[in-house]
Order: structure tokens, then sequence, then C-alpha cells
């Protein structure tokens, strides 16, 4: 099977099925190849879980059962707007259904010098400050490991000193596109860091030829409000299946 094809025909944030199929992070590639299936489950390092093909029931069988009713060795979230998936985990045991709302930047470049101020110190991430890094949606997140990120990952940290204030980063890679991932340190909040470090990533992915997207789960109107201020443009509503 050709895994790089069926990761572009993941309508749900692709980015992710595609930083597994062409070798640029961490995941599980689970194929169902019985005749008159021929469906794909991307499941990336940060938890993330993907189907692309004709998805049967009996794959919809093996997923509930192997990786929703057991303990998996990390957390296992499907993102889908299949109506058909959707509709066979309506309603299972132990399970909760959200929405996730994916964004892609459509603006031009066209930020001022004054959008990029703070009187912090913006650095790039390498091995001299990815170890000061803290919070939950950091390289840690949806990198096996700090080389692993530092080999195909970037981003862009704020300290104050020595101290950790906020960071941008790439979430998932792929040859195509790059999902941005913020995180800003309680302490530092509401100082607009985030969006300064965003456009500082919007600016170094567009130079490397590629889009940047943006995702978030529907509740957390925080992060749609800082893709809508720096340019990106709501897309896509896809459904998260979780445990509860």
């Amino acid at each position: 099977m050709d895994y790089i094809e069926y990761a572009k025909r993941t309508n749900s944030n692709r980015v992710y099925p595609l930083s597994i199929a062409e070798g640029y992070q961490s995941g599980d590639i689970i194929a169902d190849d019985e005749e008159g299936s021929q469906c794909v489950m991307f499941w990336h390092y940060c938890g993330f879980a993907y189907l692309s093909g004709n998805v049967t029931e009996d794959f919809l069988d093996m997923i509930y059962r192997d990786y929703f009713c057991k303990e998996t060795k990390r957390r296992f979230v499907l993102i889908t707007d299949d109506e058909k998936v959707e509709q066979y985990f309506a309603g299972k045991e132990g399970l909760v259904m959200d929405q996730r709302k994916e964004y892609r930047y459509s603006d031009g470049m066209n930020f001022s010098e004054e959008e990029f101020y703070t009187d912090l110190k913006i650095e790039k991430i390498d091995a001299s400050n990815i170890n000061a890094i803290q919070g939950r949606i950091v390289p840690a997140f949806s990198w096996e490991s700090d080389d692993a990120f530092l080999k195909n990952g970037f981003g862009y940290v704020a300290m104050d000193g020595k101290n950790f204030s906020a960071i941008a980063f790439s979430a998932a890679v792929s040859s195509e596109e790059v999902d941005i991932g913020v995180e800003t340190s309680e302490a530092y909040r509401n100082r607009g860091l985030a969006k300064i470090l965003t456009r500082h990533m919007i600016k170094e992915i567009l130079r490397r030829g590629k889009t940047p997207v943006w995702a978030h789960a529907a509740a957390n109107t925080a992060s749609g409000k800082t893709a809508l201020g720096v340019g990106f443009k709501e897309i896509h509503c896809n459904t998260i299946i979780r445990k509860g």
C-alpha cells in the first residue's frame, strides 16, 4: 500500500498522517488490506489517529476493541469527518465526542515590525534552550525525543532571562504543511506572546515553501482568537472521539 497517498486522502488535518508516512515523525500505521476494504489508520506519536480509505465495520470493531476498550501505550484520540465512522462510535460505552476546528493560513506576509515586538528575548529552539521549555503543548507533546524535534522540527521560544515564557513550534511537519503548536506560561499570558511567536513561525514556514496550518478543540476559543488574529481562516470542523 502507498501510505503517502492514503495520508494525502485524509480530509482531517492530513499533516499528521503525512508526518508519519513521510518519515518526519513517529507513529504507527495500521492497514486493513482485506478484500473490499483497503483502509489505513495513522496513529501519531501525540495520540491523534486518522482513517483513510474504505473503512469497514470490521475495522471499526477492531479499533473499538483494541484501542478504546484496552489500555494503549499512549493516548488514542480518533479524529474524523466521516459520518459512517461517527455513527458507528456514537453511543458506544466509555466514549466522548467533541469538535475540532481546523485553519489554514491565507494572508500574505504583511506583518509590521511592531507586531513582532516584545521586551522578551525571542530565540530559535535549539539544544541550548529546549530543556527550559515547560508546559503541555511543547515539542514533547508530538515528538518522541528532543533529538527528533531538533532534526526535523523547528520553533521559537520567548525567554525572560533564564525563565521560559512562551513557545510556538512545529507540532506536525509534512512535505506540504506545518501545524503550529503554541504554549504560554501562566505568568506571561495576556501579553500577546502567542501571536508574536506565531508570526515568527508563519514567516519561517512560508520561507520553507510550506503552508502553515492550525487546529484546536472547539471549546478552546482563545486558540481560535489567536489563529484568526494572525491571518488564519477556519476551513473545517472534525469530530474528536476519545475515551471519557
